[in-house]
């Protein structure tokens, strides 16, 4: 047997280099609070945004952009509002993981306090 390796993966290739541009782009602090955020309201302004995570209007700006070109939120008009909502449901599987891997180690940090 010659040592070359054959992909065994039942994953397509495209889904593979789509779903690792959507987790760059949420690789980042600020997106993930974005998109906690947008989870719980459904839809924000720009302004409810930043004032809510407490960050620079430019920052929310620029974070909202990126995720808007890459498919995860998308944006419509309200008057002079823009409204941000999620986009890309499969975004929030990202956070339904981060939220079961704290809860397990929380778990084990208290299991570890009483053991």
């Amino acid at each position: 047997m010659s040592g070359a390796t054959t992909d065994t993966s039942n994953l397509p290739a495209g889904l593979l280099e789509e779903t690792a541009r959507m987790l760059r782009c949420l690789g980042h602090p600020v997106r993930l609070r974005i998109l906690d955020l947008l989870e719980r309201r459904r839809e924000a302004t720009v302004t409810e945004i930043w004032e809510a995570l407490d960050i620079e209007q430019a920052v929310a700006s620029q974070h909202l952009s990126l995720m808007r070109d890459k498919g995860i939120l998308e944006r419509r008009k309200d008057g002079v509002h823009v409204l941000y909502r999620l986009g890309d449901p499969r975004a929030l599987k990202v956070l339904s993981c981060l939220r079961g891997t704290s809860a397990a180690l929380l778990a084990e940090a208290s299991q570890g306090e009483t053991g």
